[in-house]
C-alpha cells in the first residue's frame, strides 16, 4: 500500500507520516486497524528502521497511532477517520495548513483574478439600514421567555413565513433553532448528538473536510463520490455497513465545491435509502435562492422526508455576508430543544442584535436582494465561464453553474504525470484557485474551485 519516492526531496519519514494519514483520510485504515512492524515496514519500504520508528513516534506523539506493549501498533479508534492533529485553535487549524495552495501558485500578479475565496463580496452586501428599536426593546427580546434559547420568536416566525414563501415548506415554529450560522448548527450536532469514534459520511470533495468542529470532536470522517446528480448512493451503501455511519452530511444545492444540483429523484432516493438504514442526514443549504433558472427544483431533502429523519441547516451568511451571523436548524422539538440547551451552557445564547437584523432582512430586504444576486452572479459567472473557455486548453473540464458561487474544474489524469499542479497552471493565466485537495479531492494536482461570484471580468477579457 506505501511507496517511497526516492526522488522526493522530502525525508523518508515524513512520507511515511503522510502515508498513513492519507490511508486514514480514504478508509484503508479504519481506527482500530493494525499497523505494519516496524520491522516489516521498513524491509517493505527498504528504508532503516530508525526511520519507521521516528515516523510512528510523531504519529504517536499526536495521538493518530496507539502504540501497545507486546500487541503492536494501531490507529487509534478514539480519535477520527481524517487526518488529523489535535487542536482546539480552530483559526489556524491543521487542516487549514496543510490544504494552503502552495506559495508559488498563490502570489498575486499584476490584473491577476483572485477567485478563491467563498464568501459573498462586500459590493454585493444589501443596503441593510438598522430598524427603529431601542436598546431596551433588545434586552426584552433576550429575555422574553424560555423559549428564546431558541432564538427570538420573531425571528423564528420571519423564518418560518420564508421557508413557505420560498419552497411550500410547512415547518412547526418549535422546530425552528437559530444559530448564527451553519458551522454552530454543525458543532451543535457533533457535540450534542455524536460521540468520540462515530463514523460520519461526507461527500467527496465536499467543504466538509475543512471543518474543524469533526477533528476535535473526534470523529471518523468517510467520504462518498459525488456526480452530477449528487451523492453516489451505491458508494454510501458500501460504507454504510463496513464503517457503521451513524450521520451523513451533504450540501444538496450548488454543492461546495462542485456546484451541482442533487436532483429531486436522487434527493428522493437519498431519503428512502436513509430511512432503511436508520441513518440521520444533516442537510447544509446555504444556496438555495441563488438559482440562476427559475424551474430549477432546489426543495430541500427535509421537504422529501416524512419520517424526521433529515435535520435541516439554512444560513444567510452567503446573502448578507459575514456581518451578520445568522441562520436556523430545523429539526425534532426535542433535538432542537437538546442542542438549545447545550449552547446555553457553553455561551448563554445568542444575541439580539444580530437576531432583529436577519429579521428586518428576511422581511423587508431579501426578495428584491435575492434577485440582484442572481442577475449579478449570472453575469459574472458567463464572463467567467467565456475567458475560462478562451484560456484554457481542451483537456480542462467543468460544467457551466446552474447558481451558487462555485464551479469546479478538472483536468484529463493522463495529464498528471507531466504537467504542474492546476492552480499554479491558472495561476499563470492570472486566476488564484482554490486546490482540489482542500476539499478532499482524491486527484490532488488535477482539481480546484474557482469562486465566479469574485470574477469582476469584463466582457473584452472572456474573448
Amino acid at each position: 500500500m506505501f511507496v517511497i519516492d526516492r526522488d522526493h526531496r522530502k525525508p523518508f519519514y515524513q512520507q511515511i507520516i503522510e502515508m498513513i494519514e492519507e490511508a486514514i483520510i480514504n478508509g484503508q485504515l479504519p481506527a482500530g486497524a493494525k499497523l505494519p512492524s516496524e520491522r516489516e515496514l521498513s524491509e517493505r519500504l527498504r528504508v532503516n528502521r530508525s526511520t519507521v520508528i521516528r515516523a510512528f513516534d510523531e504519529l504517536a506523539a499526536r495521538n493518530i497511532i496507539i502504540k501497545r506493549a507486546g500487541s503492536g501498533t494501531f490507529v487509534n479508534d478514539q480519535k477520527w477517520g481524517l487526518l488529523t492533529h489535535p487542536s482546539l485553535n480552530w483559526r489556524h487549524n491543521s487542516l487549514d495548513q496543510l490544504f494552503q495552495p502552495r506559495p508559488s501558485s498563490v502570489r498575486p500578479q499584476q490584473h491577476s483574478y483572485d477567485l478563491r475565496s467563498g464568501d459573498l463580496p462586500i459590493e454585493l452586501y444589501p443596503p441593510l439600514q438598522l430598524p427603529e428599536t431601542d436598546w431596551q426593546t433588545l434586552i426584552h427580546a433576550e429575555l422574553q421567555d424560555d423559549s428564546a434559547r431558541l432564538g427570538i420568536a420573531s425571528l423564528r416566525e420571519a423564518v418560518q413565513r420564508y421557508l413557505y414563501d420560498r419552497f411550500r415548506y410547512k415547518v412547526p415554529i418549535e422546530q425552528i433553532l437559530i444559530t448564527s450560522g451553519a458551522q454552530q448548527a454543525i458543532s451543535l450536532i457533533a457535540l450534542g448528538l455524536l460521540e468520540p469514534g462515530d463514523a460520519i459520511g461526507i461527500e467527496q470533495p465536499s467543504y466538509f473536510y475543512a471543518l474543524p468542529i469533526f477533528q476535535s470532536v473526534g470523529l471518523r470522517i468517510y467520504g462518498i463520490p459525488v456526480d452530477q446528480q449528487g451523492i453516489c448512493i451505491d458508494k454510501l451503501d458500501e460504507l454504510v455497513h463496513k464503517h457503521s455511519l451513524k450521520m451523513l452530511f451533504v450540501n444538496p444545492n450548488f454543492q461546495n465545491p462542485t456546484g451541482y444540483v442533487m436532483s429531486g429523484q436522487r434527493k428522493k432516493q437519498l431519503v428512502d435509502f436513509c430511512h432503511r438504514k436508520k441513518l440521520a442526514i444533516v442537510e447544509d443549504d446555504a444556496y438555495s435562492q441563488l438559482k440562476l433558472h427559475s424551474t430549477l427544483d432546489v426543495s430541500p431533502i427535509a421537504q422529501h422526508d416524512q419520517h424526521g429523519n433529515t435535520i435541516y441547516i439554512g444560513s444567510l451568511s452567503k446573502y448578507l455576508g459575514r456581518s451578520i451571523r445568522i441562520g436556523w436548524m430545523i429539526a425534532p422539538a426535542a433535538v432542537v430543544n437538546n442542542l438549545a440547551n447545550i449552547r446555553h451552557q457553553l455561551d448563554s445564547g445568542l444575541s439580539a442584535l444580530p437576531q432583529v437584523m436577519a429579521e428586518n432582512y428576511l422581511n423587508h430586504y431579501a426578495d428584491q436582494h435575492e434577485q440582484l444576486l442572481r442577475t449579478t452572479l449570472a453575469t459574472r459567472m458567463q464572463h467567467c465561464v467565456a475567458h475560462l473557455r478562451s484560456i484554457l486548453p481542451k483537456h480542462y473540464r467543468f460544467d457551466v453553474p446552474q447558481g451558487g458561487f462555485h464551479l469546479y474544474l478538472t483536468r484529463l489524469d493522463h495529464h498528471k504525470a507531466y504537467e504542474k499542479p492546476i492552480v499554479q497552471d491558472l495561476a499563470d493565466h492570472q486566476i488564484l484557485a482554490t486546490e482540489g485537495e482542500f476539499f478532499g479531492d482524491a486527484r490532488i494536482k488535477n482539481s480546484a474551485r474557482i469562486s465566479f461570484v469574485h470574477a469582476t471580468i469584463a466582457p473584452s477579457e472572456s474573448h
